[in-house]
């Protein structure tokens, strides 16, 4: 039996999910597969993993991709060729897997899984689902949303697609409601979280939405501003967003931030202590100091008060780059600079929210990056 893993960008969620599989019993006899899908953060991972199961790395693709490179990656263990899938880093119970494999039985082609906030959910919106390698040995290309739908239907001429309840995983993010502090929905929010994204779908935006859910204990809001169709750069979606913040605090979060734990207490005491935008340390990699605008927090007195124009904090002018620089510059011009939190840590996936693989948008980026510097000199001078 295979056991095909998945993962991408969001280091703690990652080790999570690999702990859980980890913790299960040693019957019925499995191999893990773990396909790396691009995740930059994801290397001290791996390295520890190496060994003990078979890691398959390649470039960050769809879901639909990296699911084949694991059909092709290692050998079922025992002799049994069923092959079972894991999405979105879940984390699985101890009896997940003998649950969710004990149902293929004669006239059932597949078996999926359940979670412990959905369970009731249908197979072709499931996490996790088994089948017998010799029944489907590829995946079509479809969204990464659509995958297990994929193999459900690629199945249906060899028999039934059975949901197993017993079958639980906990996705990330099924922290929701203890980081929400009790607090009901539609009550008022501390705090307003807006992140634009490319790829509303994608294994990124969930990674970094599950590292929000898990660290921030404070009451909170998730405004995601679907920037994909069509692209709209980081300012429109970024004002948009805060035009529909309620909070009393603010943070701007790319879709490739990871935050950690303890993250937000500091940036919130910092707001309190006057800072009109505060940054949190960049952990991975090169250590950032430097102000950059893929993570930063403000108070709603700086929303009003250092904004462009009534509803636009970053310069409309500025469409995908130079928005951070035009902030910093404005801030110091106000006498109250970004001011950098030390104690509050964030990994950063550099440049992956404006990476695509679309020669049309490619192009178009690099035009508005043009446009974007030109409008920036206009207002700060060629030499700044």
């Amino acid at each position: 039996m295979r056991i095909i893993l998945p993962l991408s960008t969001g280091l703690s969620q990652a080790r999570a999910c690999v702990e859980s599989l980890a913790a299960l019993p040693d019957s019925p006899a499995h191999d893990v597969v773990v396909v790396d899908n691009g995740g930059a953060d994801l290397g001290p991972l791996l390295r520890v993993l190496e060994g003990d199961v078979t890691v398959v790395r390649r470039p960050r693709g769809h879901l639909w991709e990296a699911v084949n490179d694991g059909l092709r990656g290692g050998d079922p263990a025992g002799g049994d060729d069923t092959v079972v899938l894991l999405t979105g880093m879940a984390q699985v119970d101890a009896g997940w897997l003998a649950a969710l494999t004990g149902g293929l039985t004669d006239g059932v082609a597949a078996t999926t899984g359940v979670t412990d906030v959905e369970p009731d959910m249908a197979p072709v919106a499931s996490g996790s689902i088994a089948w017998r390698a010799g029944d489907l040995d590829h995946v079509p290309a479809v969204p990464d949303g659509l995958v297990v739908a994929a193999i459900c239907a690629g199945l249906a001429g060899r028999g039934r697609v059975v949901s197993r309840p017993a079958a639980r995983t906990r996705p990330v993010g099924s922290r929701v409601t203890a980081a929400r502090g009790g607090h009901p929905y539609g009550g008022s929010p501390e705090l307003s979280i807006v992140i634009p994204t490319l790829d509303a779908a994608g294994d990124r935006l969930r990674g970094c939405v599950a590292a929000i859910q898990a660290h921030t204990d404070a009451p909170h809001e998730i405004i995601v501003v679907d920037n994909g169709a069509p692209p709209q750069g980081f300012t429109a979606p970024v004002n948009a967003g805060l035009r529909a913040a309620r909070g009393r605090y603010m943070v701007v979060c790319n879709d490739d931030v990871e935050v950690l734990p303890g993250w937000w207490p500091p940036l919130a005491a910092a707001v309190d202590d006057g800072a009109a935008v505060a940054f949190p340390m960049t952990v991975d990699g090169v250590m950032r100091e430097d102000f950059a605008a893929w993570c930063f927090a403000m108070g709603r007195d700086t929303l009003t008060r250092h904004a462009i124009a009534p509803g636009e904090f970053f310069d409309p002018e500025m469409v995908v780059w130079y928005q951070d620089t035009d902030l910093l510059f404005r801030l110091r011009a106000a006498g109250n600079p970004p001011r950098l939190v030390r104690d509050a840590h964030v990994r950063h996936g550099l440049s992956q929210t404006v990476q695509t693989e679309d020669p049309a948008l490619h192009r178009w980026i690099a035009r508005q990056v043009q446009r974007d510097q030109a409008a920036f000199e206009r207002r700060h001078g060629a030499a700044a």
